[in-house]
């Protein structure tokens, strides 16, 4: 047979390695794409895994969003898991302005910041934006996330955080109750990729809504509690609001060896105002008081009625000179008003004051506070009448000496 037709030795060697080749190659490509499949599994599963324990976060934080009973402990949980459980290290409320009012005592808790230690270091629990400028940023009330805030939206986190970092990305949640904006959720970190601006934002808006049931649940509540708080002839808060904050405020005090002053006054011959004209003219005038009271007072200033026609003011962290400054300036006030009782007819109405300023004045306790400046109106008043009833004798003598021969009065 001839062996001139069988293949050359080295062309089956060549073929054989040609297929070994393309295997090799393709077992090393399978080998390439399983390890890619691999990486992208765990990838996936990382994510899977991160996205379950931020869910379970988010489930923790509403839970205890919805268990807190009042609006302090609500910031207190709010900041403290958004920073420890979501890496974000700035986050407050914002409320509309309008809502204010209707939440003064628990703002006297929530603003002075001395129990909320995170947000006394970096910034307020809550702020406010006015109503025109939520309707700017929000004209839709959808959240707003951005690398670069506008001014107004930063002033919202107050001074402090911009000493601590550069805010690289922000976002802004919209609090929506039964279709109407309440406020704004406000977080911020230095990590621009935490706020993406375009991606989605469903679980923050989630809980945004529960903020903001919780909050509006809050403000009713507060409003009631106004109304069983405050004297409703002068609008000032009554004495059982007193009897409840004197003693917090003056533990507060004593804690943080802050200064608390007490003030006590007093409408100098009220009664003759009663008995002149009547009851219906004295309760005009005490309503006028309240005003006057509440228009002179600082921001934390607390006025009330403690009773028939006296009056308190607590001035938390103020010393007694300072006190002496804003009764000065209340003083003044009352002593230039006129008084209406009808259009035609007004009064001039003076005050005392008696002042209890801790730790100025020795006392251990919120009762032996408002005692001490209770006994200094006393003296003050005593003192008034002492002087007055001297210069009506001084004034008697002096007349009868120009006039030797009038007769005495009997």
């Amino acid at each position: 047979m001839n062996n001139d037709n069988r293949p050359q030795k080295s062309t089956v060697i060549d073929a054989k390695t040609a297929i070994f080749d393309k295997i090799f190659k393709e077992n090393q490509e399978l080998r390439e794409r399983n390890y890619e499949l691999s990486y992208t599994l765990k990838h996936f599963e990382e994510l899977a895994r991160k996205r379950e324990s931020q869910h379970k976060n988010f489930a923790d934080l509403e839970e205890r969003i919805l268990k807190a009973g009042e609006l302090g402990q609500l910031t207190c949980e709010l900041q403290k898991s958004l920073a420890d459980d979501f890496s974000i290290p700035i986050a407050n409320l914002s409320l509309i302005e309008n809502l204010q009012n209707n939440l003064s005592l628990e703002l006297q808790e929530i603003l002075s910041g001395v129990e909320n230690e995170r947000a006394n270091k970096l910034l307020p629990a809550i702020s406010f934006i006015s109503e025109n400028d939520y309707n700017q940023f929000f004209p839709q009330n959808r959240p707003l996330v951005t690398k670069h805030p506008d001014p107004i939206l930063l002033e919202q986190f107050g001074p402090r955080p911009h000493d601590l970092f550069e805010i690289a990305s922000s976002a802004f949640v919209p609090l929506i109750s039964r279709g109407r904006a309440i406020g704004t959720l406000n977080m911020a970190s230095p990590d621009p990729e935490k706020f993406i601006p375009g991606t989605a934002t469903d679980a923050v808006e989630t809980l945004g809504r529960k903020l903001a049931a919780v909050i509006e649940n809050t403000i009713l509540t507060a409003q009631l509690q106004k109304l069983l708080r405050t004297d409703p002839l002068t609008n000032l808060y009554n004495r059982r609001t007193l009897e409840e904050i004197l003693p917090l405020e003056f533990a507060r005090a004593q804690r943080y060896g802050h200064p608390l002053s007490l003030v006590m006054l007093d409408l100098d011959d009220f009664k003759a105002v009663n008995d002149l004209y009547g009851h219906q003219a004295g309760d005009q005038v005490l309503a006028q008081i309240g005003t006057l009271i509440s228009r002179n007072l600082r921001q934390h200033d607390i006025g009330l009625r403690y009773g028939g026609d006296e009056f308190t003011l607590l001035l938390p962290d103020t010393n007694t000179q300072q006190s002496r400054i804003v009764i000065a300036k209340l003083l003044q006030a009352a002593a230039a008003t006129k008084f209406f009782i009808n259009p035609e007819t007004h009064l001039q109405i003076k005050l005392s004051s008696g002042l209890a300023t801790y730790p100025d004045n020795p006392v251990t306790t919120a009762e032996m506070l408002l005692q001490a400046a209770d006994q200094e109106l006393y003296k003050n008043k005593l003192n008034c009448r002492k002087k007055a009833v001297r210069s009506k004798a001084e004034k008697s003598g002096k007349e009868r000496a120009e006039n030797p021969g009038a007769e005495k009065p009997v």
